[in-house]
């Protein structure tokens, strides 16, 4: 089978979050309890890295992640947001009102942007990187940061055999060319990048399923969800269970 064009990806995820074709709500039910401990820690993660936002030119490589992200908590210089969808771009524009610092938006696919050298002091992302040709993207984001710019992104990733199958047999909670990080991607990464990463969520993926069938889509605050947590925080320090983790943060550097 022949490989399909970066451009033909990029029209085939801008159609499918134009037109929503995506369900979720399957996926969405599980991750309110896998995820419900794990969203904190990576909140106060996020918080204490965007502090270094402030009074930076940053570039967001989605359109809405700054409304989680910055908004109350870091004020950028510039802050300019990119999406190849319009529906998506719309949902930043539309939350775009009383900000206290520059702001754009910008219809443009991240493998090729049309930004000049050295633009930016970060750029970032919220669940992204995994729509795109991660070699690509990763030299654009390269191309537009200043030197020692920071990158930091949130992915899923797609290592552990169980979570393969799971995206396998649930093909419409994703598009169709979108791909959970491997090891190969982080390879990518660190040519470019020096980089420390927090891997989220692999017992409690097991511990938020047996949670959803016994309190159902209610009561995530629960001892199963924090059990499995626990395990997690613990675990996560032992780099050759990497694999098995769900999620990962990636914080990083210029080289």
């Amino acid at each position: 089978m022949k490989a399909r064009s970066i451009d033909d990806i990029a029209k085939t995820e801008a159609e499918y979050w134009n037109e929503n074709k995506l369900d979720r709500r399957k996926i969405k039910k599980l991750r309110r309890h896998a995820f419900h401990y794990s969203y904190k820690r990576e909140s106060k993660f996020l918080q204490e890295k965007v502090k270094h936002f402030n009074g930076k030119d940053v570039l967001e490589i989605g359109s809405h992640a700054w409304v989680s992200w910055i908004k109350g908590n870091a004020t950028p210089k510039s802050l300019d947001c990119i999406n190849i969808s319009e529906v998506e771009l719309e949902k930043g524009i539309s939350n775009a009102k009383n900000i206290p610092f520059e702001i754009n938006f910008h219809l443009m696919d991240a493998n090729t942007l049309t930004f000049k050298d050295e633009m930016f002091d970060v750029v970032y992302g919220g669940a992204i990187l995994h729509h795109l040709d991660v070699k690509k993207s990763i030299s654009e984001i390269y191309r537009v940061l200043k030197p020692n710019g920071i990158i930091l992104f949130t992915e899923p990733l797609n290592m552990n055999p169980f979570y393969k199958l799971y995206r396998y047999f649930n093909k419409k909670e994703r598009t169709p060319d979108e791909h959970a990080l491997v090891n190969k991607d982080f390879k990518i990464i660190k040519e470019k990048f020096t980089f420390e990463h927090v891997f989220l969520d692999f017992f409690s993926v097991i511990t938020g399923y047996i949670s959803l069938k016994i309190f159902g889509d209610k009561n995530y605050d629960n001892w199963i969800n924090k059990i499995g947590y626990r395990l997690d925080v613990f675990f996560s320090k032992i780099p050759f269970l990497h694999v098995l983790f769900a999620r990962v943060i990636i914080y990083g550097t210029k080289k």
